[in-house]
C-alpha cells in the first residue's frame, strides 16, 4: 500500500459533479457542460490548471479574453497565479466560483484499476505541425512540452450531481465518471480535508475553553499571540458572506462571551482585538479573540502579521452593524491584496524589514492601544 495525495476541482453551488485533477497534467477547462458553464463570454479554452499534489496547489493559466479571478484578484491573461485551498476561484467575469482541496488516499499501488468511460481527453503537444490541427486546437508555446487534457463528453452523456469526474493516467488520456455513496448535491466533506477543522476541534476536549446551547469557544491550534481563541457558533455558518439580518442576536452573544473571555485574563498592558477575517479560508464562522502582544512562535509569516493588522481583519461590531444595516456582509474579497502590505507595526506603523526585525520592535515599542 503506499500513499498518494488528490487533487479535486468542485463547484461552490454544486452544479456539476467534482473533477479530479491529475498530478502535473494541464487541464483545459471553459465553456463546456461538465463545469455547466454556458456564457458566452467564456473562451471554450478559458483555464489551464495545472496541480502540484506534492505541495498542494494549482498553477491557473488564463487563455481566455475576458476577466478569470482567485479571491476577487483578476489572474493576467497568458500568466499563471497560484490556487491553494480556501481559494475561490471564477471561471470568468466574476462567475462560476470554483473552489480546489486534496486528499490523502491510501492506494494499492497493485490494484487493478476499473472505471466507467464516458469521454476522453484530448491530448495536446507543443510541437504540433499540421495547421489543421493548429486551427482546430488552442495554440501552443514551443516552450510548453507538456500535454494538456481537455475534457470532452460523448453525446446522450448526462451525469449527475452525484459523480466525479476522474481522469486516469495521461497516456491513458480517460476521463470517467464514478458515482458517490451519497446522493447529496450539496458540498460533501471529505474526512482529511483541511479547511473542515475547525468542525473537528469543536468536539476536541483539550481545545473547548467554554460551550454553551449557541456555541464554543476553542484554543487557537497555532496561536498568533500570547492569547488566541476562536469562538464558534454550533449553527452550521460556513463564513460571514452567509449571515444575513436572522443571525444579528447571535453574532451579538458570540462577541459578548468573546469579550468576557478577554476579561478574565489578569496580564497588565494587554488589549485585545474581536473580529473576522474578511475571506476566511477555514469552513464554520469563527470570530478571532486575539491579543495584541502577537507574541507567539506561530507568528511566523507576513501573511500571518497581515491578516490581523490591517482591514483584512474586520471587527466584530462592524459586521454587525453592516447586517443591521443592510442585511448583509460586504463583500471583501479584494482585501486579500492586504496580505501582501508592507509589514508595518501596528502601534506606532513603523515599517519594519521582515518578521524577525518586526518581532523585535513589538518588545520594544511604547505606543498603547
Amino acid at each position: 500500500m503506499s500513499k498518494s495525495v488528490k487533487c479535486y476541482l468542485e463547484c461552490c453551488k454544486s452544479s456539476h459533479p467534482k473533477i479530479q485533477l491529475p498530478h502535473n497534467l494541464p487541464v483545459l477547462i471553459g465553456r463546456m457542460p461538465e463545469l455547466a458553464v454556458t456564457d458566452k463570454m467564456c473562451s471554450r479554452n478559458q483555464l489551464e490548471l495545472t496541480a502540484n499534489c506534492q505541495k498542494k496547489y494549482v498553477l491557473v493559466k488564463r487563455l481566455g479574453a475576458n476577466k478569470s479571478q482567485i479571491n476577487g484578484i483578476d489572474i493576467e491573461q497568458n500568466k499563471s497565479s497560484r490556487l491553494e485551498e480556501g481559494h475561490e476561484l471564477h471561471i470568468v467575469n466574476g462567475k462560476y466560483p470554483h473552489q480546489i482541496y486534496f486528499t490523502d488516499e491510501n492506494t494499492d499501488t497493485k490494484a487493478q484499476k476499473s472505471t466507467i468511460s464516458s469521454s476522453r481527453i484530448q491530448t495536446e503537444k507543443a510541437d504540433i505541425s499540421s495547421k489543421e490541427s493548429v486551427h482546430k486546437r488552442q495554440k501552443v508555446t514551443s516552450k510548453t512540452k507538456a500535454k494538456k487534457a481537455k475534457i470532452t463528453l460523448k453525446e446522450n452523456d448526462s451525469p449527475s450531481t452525484d459523480s466525479v469526474y476522474t481522469f486516469n493516467s495521461p497516456d491513458a488520456g480517460t476521463l470517467s465518471t464514478q458515482k458517490l455513496e451519497s446522493k447529496n448535491t450539496s458540498r460533501i466533506p471529505e474526512k482529511h480535508h483541511w479547511s473542515q477543522g475547525l468542525r473537528a476541534s469543536m468536539s476536541d476536549a483539550e481545545l473547548i475553553v467554554l460551550e454553551d446551547e449557541k456555541l464554543v469557544v476553542i484554543r487557537d491550534k497555532f496561536p498568533k499571540a500570547k492569547y488566541h481563541w476562536l469562538v464558534l457558533p454550533k449553527e452550521g455558518i460556513s463564513s460571514t458572506k452567509n449571515l444575513t439580518f436572522e443571525n444579528i442576536d447571535l453574532l451579538q452573544h458570540i462577541l459578548k462571551v468573546g469579550k468576557e473571555i478577554a476579561n478574565e485574563v489578569t496580564d497588565e498592558d494587554i488589549a485585545f482585538r474581536f473580529g473576522y477575517h474578511a475571506v476566511p479560508s477555514m469552513s464554520q464562522l469563527h470570530m478571532h479573540v486575539i491579543s495584541q502582544d502577537f507574541n507567539s512562535p506561530c507568528f511566523k509569516t507576513k501573511k500571518h502579521w497581515n491578516s490581523f493588522t490591517t482591514d483584512y481583519f474586520v471587527n466584530a461590531t462592524d459586521i454587525i452593524q453592516e447586517l443591521a444595516t443592510d442585511g448583509k456582509v460586504q463583500d471583501r474579497k479584494k482585501l486579500t491584496s492586504l496580505l501582501n502590505a508592507p509589514l508595518k507595526c501596528h502601534r506606532c506603523k513603523e515599517l519594519q524589514k521582515n518578521i524577525p526585525t518586526l518581532k523585535k520592535h513589538i518588545q520594544k515599542c511604547c505606543i498603547v492601544l
